[in-house]
């Protein structure tokens, strides 16, 4: 296991983020307020926002404006926050009829959205509506996702299903057929030619990029452990935050094990992300805490793995692909809710 640095914060975490070039990392909290953290020597936390009513879903930094955080609500509402001066420069209220589940911002100035019931929306924040509306899915958006250039939007859901949006003509590409359990997680590696979706029963699903319509692979980790998180830690390495509060790793092509990250003693991970300078890998749990793991002996893992691994693999993606295998289980959705009656249940 490796190495790892803890702070211990009052309310349930839903996303962590951090700071493209600098030691600033963000944390959503249930209770709306976002935590502005740094984690050098120790995990501190510098300072607290509370511009949402309501439980902050997800946070991001932009890309192309690292001052700027974006960060979603269970209250309906996105906002834009200067990271800096440490407010909020623009609101978008009711920016959907329903709470919103996941953010991502596409290419500069465009954002999507997405809601408990399914409801996708593009934004060009220069503008007070949004650009694009579609209610293309018939349970939560779990995951946004882009390819480089973020002429791509990849979009997954509660209902099983991947679908693929041109985002600059702002138009359905194409949508895969229904797998046996929700997608929960999305992820593009193998230089945007392979996309991985995580599910409630512990698979990676593998799309091949323009083959939309079924998985070309499918990547077991854990039988009936959902893939709630996955960070892409490099090309080929992916980094999973799962339901049992272990935080797996495993290369894709070929597909070795490696071992574990870390964990937050059996508390589901509800988000990962990899410091700007990738030295460290920071966690939250359902344990209300905040963990940072040092990237070095995962490193090391990964080189020792690689060097090991046969040519003749079963990591081929031209295998025979499995059958799936339908498990019945909570959606995250619904686990999510259950946590948040569980605590404001204790404060009564």
């Amino acid at each position: 296991m490796v190495q790892k640095k803890e702070l211990q914060l009052d309310a349930l975490l839903f996303d962590i983020a951090a700071h493209p070039h600098s030691d600033v990392y963000a944390v959503a909290t249930i209770n709306g307020a976002i935590k502005l953290l740094s984690a050098d020597k120790e995990i501190k936390e510098n300072h607290s926002l509370s511009h949402h009513e309501e439980s902050c879903r997800r946070v991001a930094f932009s890309q192309f404006d690292d001052n700027i955080l974006i960060s979603i609500s269970s209250d309906k509402s996105m906002a834009l926050i200067d990271s800096n001066a440490l407010k909020c420069v623009r609101e978008f209220k009711d920016a959907h009829e329903n709470a919103l589940y996941s953010v991502c911002e596409v290419r500069e100035h465009i954002i999507a959205t997405g809601d408990d019931e399914g409801v996708i929306k593009l934004w060009d924040t220069r503008k007070p509506e949004a650009i694009l509306t579609e209610p293309e899915h018939g349970n939560f958006i779990s995951a946004l996702a882009t390819e480089d250039t973020g002429s791509t939007l990849l979009v997954t859901s509660g209902d099983g299903m991947l679908s693929v949006w041109n985002s600059q003509q702002r138009k359905l590409i194409a949508r895969s057929d229904e797998c046996d359990t929700e997608l929960l997680t999305c992820s593009v590696v193998r230089n945007n030619s392979k996309v991985v979706c995580g599910d409630g029963d512990g698979v990676l699903n593998i799309f091949s990029w323009g083959d939309w319509g079924d998985i070309s692979d499918r990547l077991p980790i854990q039988d009936e452990v959902s893939i709630d998180k996955v960070l892409k830690y490099s090309d080929e390495v992916l980094v999973l935050g799962c339901m049992d509060g272990i935080i797996r790793a495993t290369t894709v092509f070929p597909h070795v094990s490696l071992p574990h990250v870390g964990d937050h003693d059996e508390n589901p991970i509800e988000g990962l992300c990899l410091s700007h300078d990738n030295s460290q890998i920071l966690s939250i749990g359902h344990d209300y805490a905040v963990r940072a793991w040092i990237t070095r002996r995962l490193n090391d893992n990964i080189e020792k793995a690689l060097n090991s691994e046969d040519d003749s693999d079963s990591g081929d993606e031209d295998e025979e692909k499995p059958k799936r295998k339908k498990q019945k289980q909570l959606s995250a959705k619904e686990i999510k809710s259950q946590e948040a009656k569980d605590f404001f249940s204790d404060l009564a």
